[in-house]
């Protein structure tokens, strides 16, 4: 075989082997990760760690969606936008609503039948970045003014569960006919719109 082919195949081999790909870890894909989980989901299951009395129909339950009817109109939201004119880098924010209670006259020490409850929502904002195995969302600390559970309801968790629906775990203190609990929550979402 002529000498110069030889070299030439080996010298293009070699341009070959040293171009190198630049890949991106699945959890730094804003593209892929924008398709897959950016939108706007509802609860479809919300479970307490103790039967509860919230409604005050004198029937205790786990069952959070009963419990509360506000909650089944609270969704959640994760934001994931890639870089842009109006952002330097990718952003990601996972937004929670919580149906809060409110009361009239004034909040209870225990349970008094004369108190009316009412719901009013809390929404909170937090920045986010996935885990490398895109099981968890790992939510930014809040400033101290945005940590109080009576208003905010922080998660302690945001899991990646299959068919990518998000479990939220939060503990919360509630007013129930036994009086004021507090209680972990588990309440799982199924995305309905890309739309946020």
């Amino acid at each position: 075989m002529n000498p110069r082919l030889l070299l030439c195949f080996a010298l293009l081999a070699g341009l070959v082997s040293c171009k190198q790909t630049a890949e991106i870890a699945p959890s730094e894909d804003v593209t892929t990760l924008q398709a897959r989980f950016h939108g706007k989901y509802k609860p479809i299951s919300s479970t307490s760690s103790e039967a509860l009395d919230i409604d005050q129909d004198g029937k205790a339950s786990t069952n959070m969606l009963q419990e509360i009817a506000a909650l089944q109109n609270q969704p959640i939201e994760v934001h994931i936008y890639g870089k842009s004119q109006y952002n330097a880098e990718p952003s990601f924010s996972f937004v929670h609503y919580w149906p809060r209670q409110e009361f009239r006259p004034a909040v209870p020490q225990g349970y008094d039948p004369t108190v009316k409850v009412s719901y009013y929502t809390s929404v909170v904002h937090w920045d986010f970045a996935f885990d490398q195995s895109l099981t968890q969302l790992q939510l930014q600390p809040q400033p101290p003014t945005l940590t109080d559970p009576e208003f905010y309801t922080p998660p302690q968790a945001v899991t990646v569960k299959e068919k990518d629906r998000l479990e939220v775990t939060l503990t919360k203190r509630l007013y129930t006919t036994s009086g004021w609990k507090t209680v972990q929550i588990v309440t799982l979402y199924e995305l309905y719109t890309k739309a946020t």
